[in-house]
C-alpha cells in the first residue's frame, strides 16, 4: 500500500473485487490503517475502501483509523483527503463522532492549508444532504444535519470579517453561501452586511462579496449598490478587486439595481486626476471608465445586461457620441464591437 505500484494494484483490485476479496484486503491493511491515511500512496487505498467497501468496512475504518485522529489527519496533506472522503461515504449517524474533534478548533482548521479543504467539504457534504432531505419532505433529517454544523457557523460568525479576508477563509465563506440552508445562510449574510464596504475591494474579501451578490438577497445587493454609488463608481471600477464586484452587481442585480449602476456611470465629472483635459461641461464617467484596464470590463458588462429603457438608451447614446474618442483607447476595442463599430 505504501508503494506506488502496490497502491495502484490494490485500488484496481478493489474496483472489481467481490465482498470476500475486499474483506481479505481489509484484514491485511487493518493494523496499519492510521499510518496509511497519512501516506502519499496509502491514502488512496483507504479512500477506495471507504468508497467501495460495505458499511461494516467503513465503520471499521472509522473506529480503527479516524476516531481520535480526525483533527491531526485534517491538517496533513494526504490525511485530509481521507477525512474528506469519510464525510462523503459514511452514514450520517456517524457525524457526531466525526465532527466532535473539530469543536473549538474551527478557525485553526480554516487557517490551515489542508484543513480548510476539510472544512469546505464538511459544509458542502452535510448542507447538500440537508437540502436534499428538506426537498424530500424529511424535515427531521434536514434539521439533524443542519444542527451538526451549527458550531462551525457559530465560530465563523465570531470572526467573519477576518476570515473573509483570509485566502482560505474566503473559500469556506463561499461554500456556506452556496450550500447552507436558509437559517444559517441568513445569519452569515446578515453578519457580512456589516462589513460590505471593507470587503468589496479586499483581495480575498471581494470573492465573498461576489458570492453575496450571486447567492444573497435583494437587500444585500441594494446595500452594495448604495456603497458603490456613495464611494464612487469610477474609483471602484478602476480597482482590480472592486471592479469584479461592480460587474457581479450588474449581472445579478434586479433591473432597477442595474439601472442604478448605469445611472451612476452616466453622471458627469469636471475633475479627474488621470484626465487633466476634461471638457468644460464635464465628462461622463463612462467615457473615463472605457479607457481603464479594469473599468472597461464594467462598461462591457453594462452593455450586455442593462435592461431596455432610458438608462440603456442614454448609455449607448453617450458611447456612440464619443466613438472617435473611443477609437483612440486601447481598452475600447470590445466596446466598439458591441456598439457595432
Amino acid at each position: 500500500c505504501q508503494d506506488q505500484n502496490g497502491s495502484r494494484f490494490i485500488q484496481q483490485r478493489l474496483e472489481v473485487a467481490g465482498s470476500a476479496e475486499k474483506e481479505a484486503i481489509m484484514e491485511e491493511v487493518r493494523p496499519g490503517l492510521t499510518d496509511l491515511c497519512a501516506d502519499v500512496f496509502g491514502n488512496y487505498v483507504v479512500q477506495k475502501l471507504l468508497e467501495l467497501g460495505d458499511d461494516e468496512m467503513r465503520e471499521d475504518i472509522l473506529q480503527n483509523a479516524l476516531k481520535g485522529e480526525m483533527l491531526k489527519l485534517s491538517m496533513q496533506m494526504y490525511g485530509c483527503r481521507v477525512v474528506q472522503k469519510s464525510f462523503e461515504t459514511l452514514d450520517i449517524k456517524h457525524l457526531p463522532v466525526l465532527l466532535e474533534e473539530f469543536k473549538d478548533d474551527v478557525v485553526n482548521i480554516i487557517h490551515d492549508a489542508n484543513g480548510n479543504h476539510v472544512c469546505q467539504k464538511i459544509i458542502e457534504c452535510i448542507s447538500s444532504k440537508a437540502v436534499a432531505a428538506k426537498a424530500a419532505g424529511d424535515a427531521e433529517t434536514a434539521i439533524f444535519l443542519r444542527d451538526q454544523i451549527q458550531f462551525v457557523i457559530d465560530d465563523i460568525l465570531e470572526s467573519i470579517a477576518s476570515l473573509s479576508c483570509h485566502p482560505f477563509g474566503c473559500r469556506v465563506l463561499q461554500r456556506i453561501l452556496e450550500r447552507c440552508l436558509e437559517p444559517q445562510k441568513t445569519d452569515v449574510l446578515d453578519a457580512l452586511q456589516l462589513c460590505h464596504k471593507t470587503l468589496l475591494d479586499d483581495q480575498y474579501g471581494n470573492y465573498v462579496i461576489q458570492h453575496v451578490l450571486q447567492h444573497g438577497r435583494v437587500s444585500d445587493r441594494q446595500s452594495l449598490l448604495q456603497i458603490i454609488v456613495a464611494s464612487g463608481i469610477l474609483t471602484l471600477s478602476r480597482q482590480k478587486f472592486a471592479s469584479n464586484v461592480v460587474e457581479k452587481l450588474l449581472k445579478y442585480g434586479t433591473p432597477l439595481q442595474r439601472n442604478g449602476v448605469v445611472a451612476a456611470m452616466l453622471k458627469k465629472v469636471t475633475h479627474d486626476d488621470s484626465t487633466p483635459t476634461l471638457s468644460p461641461g464635464g465628462t461622463p464617467i463612462v467615457i473615463l471608465m472605457v479607457r481603464d484596464a479594469y473599468a472597461n470590463y464594467v462598461v462591457q458588462t453594462a452593455l450586455d445586461v442593462a435592461p431596455e429603457g432610458e438608462e440603456r438608451r442614454q448609455l449607448i447614446s453617450v458611447l456612440n457620441a464619443n466613438v472617435n474618442l473611443l477609437r483612440q483607447y486601447t481598452y475600447a476595442k470590445h466596446i466598439l464591437q458591441k456598439l457595432g463599430h
